[in-house]
């Protein structure tokens, strides 16, 4: 009698952290949602401390393999780093440490050259040649980069609803937009928030979905912040994509892409306009692909099976 195996995936975002777990033969067994685990920014015991209350609500405590993906990581963390981070916390015969882009690339579901580009809190460009080679562009964080990220179009487009609101910038909605988001009926308060009480970065990335929702409603000072931030993370994605072939698919994720139609579909252009047509949102969740990297690396027999069965259970669970 065959055993079952049990596979943990894990995409450990800027904001959010969600972990699911399935079976070899494609069984959905449960999935769970959590606090972000990048230690750079929370803190080496809160990530941990997250990925623990993570763990406590999956049905499933045990694993044969574990594949996280971290955006704290730029590439395979080494087997200290990995016992340091997941002593304690979680259970499995193996794991795998990376960086989000790692299961992210699993998750365009290419065995050949394939590309990922993430805007979600933060934001970078990965591709892989089909050597297995992987190369990255951007995700030097909300201090030195991330253009077009949430935490980018966020801050945007606080400073110009600021501008606006001293009439040094044109009118928007997105003055009223930032009062409410902070709760104020005056954005001087901004100062005491931001400079004495310190408004988290999730807070101020957050902003962004109501950027984009100006934007989509024809505020036309949105719409130039969202084609503005487009634009430069378009700037760092085609610098990686120079050397890729022009058939080479590329998967869009994070939660700018998930969920702004006006930022992913001027940003799609844009890649279009330089000859790459193979440009959608990823086949699968990078949870998925952190899934699916499992089965590669204890049960390749078992790819398939996952990407035909477990997926279709994992939008229906979603649903």
């Amino acid at each position: 009698m065959k055993i079952r195996k049990y596979f943990l995936g894990v995409d450990g975002g800027g904001s959010k952290t969600t972990a699911v777990v399935f079976s070899d033969d494609g069984e959905f067994i449960g999935r769970a949602v959590g606090e972000s685990i990048n230690y750079y920014s929370v803190g080496f015991e809160n990530a941990r401390q997250a990925m623990k209350e993570i763990i406590e609500k999956l049905p499933q405590k045990s694993f044969d393999c574990a594949v996280i993906g971290m955006s704290a990581l730029n590439d395979r963390a080494s087997p200290d780093e990995t016992e340091r981070f997941c002593s304690g916390i979680i259970n499995s015969k193996k794991i795998i440490m990376d960086s989000d882009l790692y299961v992210a690339l699993e998750a365009v579901s290419e065995k050949e050259e394939c590309a990922v580009i993430i805007s979600g809190t933060g934001s970078v460009a990965a591709l892989r040649k089909s050597n297995g080679e992987i190369k990255h562009a951007g995700g030097w964080g909300y201090i030195l980069g991330d253009e077009g990220s949430g935490y980018s179009i966020g801050l945007r487009g606080i400073k110009t609803a600021i501008r606006a609101y001293e009439v040094s910038a044109d009118e928007t909605i997105l003055i009223q937009e930032c009062k409410e988001h902070f709760n104020t009926d005056n954005l001087y308060d901004l100062i005491d928030l931001y400079y004495t009480q310190k408004v988290t970065r999730k807070k101020t990335a957050a902003f962004a979905a109501r950027v984009c929702e100006c934007a989509e409603s024809g505020d036309k000072t949105a719409l130039k912040i969202i084609e503005t931030e487009a634009d430069l993370l378009f700037e760092t994605a085609v610098s990686l994509l120079k050397s890729a072939k022009k058939e080479t698919p590329i998967g869009l994720w994070g939660g700018i892409f998930q969920h702004s139609d006006v930022f992913r579909n001027y940003f799609t252009r844009l890649l279009n306009n330089q000859g790459f047509e193979t440009v959608k949102l990823l086949t699968f969740t990078p949870e998925v692909g952190a899934i699916i990297a499992c089965c590669a690396e204890e049960s390749p027999e078992s790819v398939d099976i996952i990407k035909k069965r477990a997926e279709q259970a994992y939008l229906n669970y979603n649903e």
